[in-house]
């Protein structure tokens, strides 16, 4: 089967109606939420229940991701701008984001091997189910 070449403005499309919808509902949520990453799990989820298809976003998504290090020069910018902020407190600013990084990996890690605990309990009781049920047709 062979795949469909999308434009790159249908894929700008789909890029842009997520952003849209989740724009909107970081509009509604009663906390603050960055639509951004709303939009990232929107697009993860439709990904994943097939609603859009990989070809639709994957050229402009690897178009995005080569120019990543130019996407963050507005928050390299706007660090710059705030020199007196990191004079006074820098060293707790730093400290905060520390701390919060290695709380994210070991969240991330200790997520991980849940997820891969509870993986491998279902692949092995998937393998159990025939001999549970040849026992019960034998006795």
């Amino acid at each position: 089967m062979e795949k469909k070449v999308y434009s790159f403005l249908q894929q700008a499309f789909v890029f842009a109606l997520i952003m849209l919808i989740s724009n909107g509902i970081a509009k509604v949520l009663p906390i603050a939420v960055p639509p951004s990453l709303i939009g990232m799990l929107l697009l993860f989820g439709a990904l994943c229940l097939g609603i859009v298809k990989l070809e639709q976003v994957e050229g402009l998504a690897d178009s995005l991701s080569s120019v990543i290090t130019f996407l963050f020069v507005p928050s390299g910018i706007s660090l710059v701008n705030s020199l007196g902020i990191m004079k006074t407190s820098g060293i707790q600013i730093i400290a905060v984001i520390l701390i919060a990084t290695l709380a994210l990996m070991a969240a991330t890690g200790w997520g991980s091997s849940l997820l891969l605990g509870v993986k491998d309990r279902h692949t092995e009781a998937k393998k159990e189910e025939p001999l549970h049920k040849g026992l019960k047709e034998v006795s």
